[in-house]
């Protein structure tokens, strides 16, 4: 075999495999649907980026693959032509092109394909970062080739085709694909949720003692309704001195009945229905379950016997679903991104939130964010202190008396001379 020999053999061992990798590729970005490829994107799989690519353009995987392995069956054939031609001839030159061309179908087309189909994910995972290559380099050579045929193929079409391997029912069959795709990321995203809400206690969740708005019980009607018209709450806890002793809950609806009434009480106590008292370390699945048939408000209760807080049904629901907004509502931003990794957070947001948005383990004895920052500072802290923890800096941007409201989260600037 001369040096040109030894060039076409290696030329075609080159292309057979990349026409077995596209083969295989083809098969599995046609079984797996975005949302599966993002995820496994997301995994950080070696191999995910590409595929989730190659997911994203299947058509240019399709017209990429048809032109690699149209080069390897003309390459093949003429290898197996030249080969037998030169020691037999004749009519066994073309039985040898046709055995060649089969042997090649069925190694280099059949066996990766029924291999991807058996397991999409593995196998295209394993061939992603060379199909993504071969596609960026031919894909734009198969559409110089295809342009011509294209442009007068819509002469006569009604609608003209940009691209001669993506057909209108694959357009559809992709729209359909998505929206089926972000119904099964919304549906993980629940399930996740519930997962995360069994493991859960009421101080995670909790309206803490310092937001909660109450009403004495010697405050009159129009006192009450006032209370009631400028927050939009339709509960309020009714106190007797301070807030540590609730002694009841004013319903919206029993304040209306009774001024619609003569024979109303001065005072809202009378009108108060007996309070729910829960403890703030009852697991919140337990207590929405009691307060299906009990009640939509519950008062916490601290280990002291004050009061720590108050949950309410709608509190336990967003854990779920997300938060929920009526009427009254003002909805507020908890994250708020300020760019270069910095973000503004609301001091109220949970830890857990706080690790899973920077990717720390941040273990503190505090449930929020505030807490975090006043547990590692060891004093009420003032607007512009700083604390740093886990390549994170915590600045406090705004107090409320002896609350913290929001905190700036950045990462920590590294000090010099550091290796990282």
């Amino acid at each position: 075999m001369g040096a040109a020999g030894l060039v076409l053999l290696i030329s075609f061992v080159v292309l057979f495999v990349c026409a077995s990798a596209m083969s295989a590729a083809e098969a599995s970005v046609a079984l797996l649907s975005r949302g599966r490829a993002h995820r496994l994107s997301e995994s950080g799989r070696k191999g995910g980026a590409d595929l989730e690519a190659l997911v994203e353009r299947r058509g240019r995987v399709i017209a990429a693959g048809t032109l690699v392995r149209g080069a390897s069956y003309a390459l093949g054939g003429c290898l197996a032509w030249a080969a037998v031609d030169a020691r037999v001839g004749g009519a066994w030159s073309v039985a040898a092109v046709f055995v060649g061309i089969a042997a090649m179908y069925s190694l280099g087309e059949a066996l990766p394909r029924s291999l991807a189909v058996h397991n999409p994910e593995r196998v295209g995972l394993a061939v992603a970062q060379l199909a993504r290559a071969i596609t960026a380099v031919l894909h734009p050579v198969a559409r110089v080739l295809a342009a011509a045929w294209v442009r007068a193929a819509g002469l006569v079409a009604e609608q003209r085709v940009e691209d001669p391997w993506v057909t209108e029912e694959e357009y559809r069959a992709s729209a359909a694909e998505d929206e089926e795709s972000a119904k099964e990321e919304a549906e993980e995203a629940i399930i996740d949720a519930v997962a995360d809400f069994t493991q859960k206690i009421v101080r995670e969740v909790m309206v803490p003692r310092t937001d909660m708005v109450c009403v004495a019980d010697d405050a009159s009607m129009s006192e009450a309704l006032e209370i009631i018209e400028r927050t939009g709450y339709s509960r309020l806890p009714v106190y007797h001195g301070s807030v540590d002793d609730v002694r009841g809950v004013l319903c919206a609806k029993d304040l209306l009945v009774c001024l619609g009434k003569s024979s109303c009480p001065a005072s809202v106590g009378p009108i108060a229905r007996p309070p729910y008292f829960v403890p703030e370390t009852k697991p919140i699945e337990e207590l929405l379950v009691e307060m299906r048939s009990r009640t939509h408000i519950a008062i916490v209760a601290d280990e002291y016997g004050g009061t720590a807080g108050l949950v309410t049904i709608e509190d336990l629901l967003e854990e779920i679903v997300g938060e929920i907004f009526d009427e009254y509502d003002v909805a507020e931003q908890v994250v708020v991104d300020l760019g270069d990794g910095r973000m503004s957070v609301d001091a109220r947001m949970p830890v857990d939130d706080l690790n899973e948005m920077f990717g720390t383990d941040i273990e503190p004895q505090a449930d929020s964010v505030g807490g975090l920052f006043v547990e590692l500072a060891g004093h009420i802290p003032n607007v512009g202190e700083s604390v740093e923890i886990e390549g994170l800096r915590l600045t406090v941007d705004a107090v409320d008396r002896n609350r913290v409201r929001r905190i700036l989260v950045e990462p920590a600037p590294r000090e010099e001379g550091s290796d990282e």
